[in-house]
């Protein structure tokens, strides 16, 4: 996905990447607490984690430019984050196929592209020091990709 942030101000494209984050960290706990199997959820929770720290570097990046983490963004980031995020997120965990542990990983696999494309369009928008942290924080998206892509062909 092509994402249009010309546009947005720098604080809310932080304000939105650390919500994005929050809701990876609770898509995470969420499988995490339903795995059976202990490898699993050491794989989950070691994602959720990294979630968490990834949430933390948008919001300290917020702070150093003076503004204070609102965990709230206008209605077109809103919009652009129901679609793309949240509502996707919903329907997945009420449908039958969040038991479906492919289907579920697969899922999360998705979640993750439409994470690396946001950051992708972000990094313009960020000085030379940022957009190292974000460069380290895409490869660690692209890596949370391929661990599920495993996590999946073993589980297969």
């Amino acid at each position: 996905m092509e994402w249009n942030l010309e546009n947005v101000e720098i604080e809310d494209l932080l304000e939105m990447a650390a919500i994005v984050e929050q809701s990876g960290f609770d898509f995470y706990a969420r499988l995490s607490a339903r795995a059976d199997e202990l490898r699993l959820k050491n794989e989950l929770k070691f994602l959720r984690d990294e979630e968490a720290l990834h949430k933390a570097f948008f919001l300290e990046q917020l702070r150093k430019r003076g503004a204070v983490p609102r965990g709230s963004v206008g209605p077109a980031l809103q919009e652009m984050l129901e679609r793309e995020f949240i509502a996707p997120m919903d329907r997945m965990f009420a449908s039958p196929d969040i038991k479906d542990n492919d289907k579920t990983l697969r899922f999360g696999e998705a979640l993750e592209e439409k994470s690396i494309d946001l950051y992708a369009g972000m990094r313009p928008a960020l000085g030379e020091p940022q957009q190292a942290a974000l460069d380290r924080i895409i490869a660690q998206k692209q890596e949370h990709r391929r661990k599920l892509e495993l996590i999946r062909s073993f589980s297969a």
